[in-house]
């Protein structure tokens, strides 16, 4: 669970906020981005029973989905706008 916590505080959210920095800019998703965010989503799915019971996890995990949903539909509507 460290190792969860320490890779998304440190490799993967870092990544994500620079993610969403560039579709909030207007710009499009490149394919490597759509294949990283893929990836998180990926791990979360796997990983959720292991943070269900830990207050702190479950925070984290419900602000990565939010996060990841707003970086969705910013560049679904930047997508429509090229």
């Amino acid at each position: 669970m460290v190792t969860l916590m320490h890779r998304f505080k440190h490799q993967r959210l870092p990544r994500i906020l620079a993610i969403k920095a560039q579709v909030d800019q207007g710009r499009r998703l490149g394919e490597y981005d759509r294949v990283f965010l893929e990836e998180v989503m990926q791990d979360a799915q796997r990983n959720i029973r292991k943070v269900e019971d830990i207050p702190e996890c479950q925070h984290m995990f419900i602000q990565l989905v939010g996060l990841y949903k707003e970086i969705i539909d910013r560049a679904i509507e930047n997508e429509k706008r090229a």
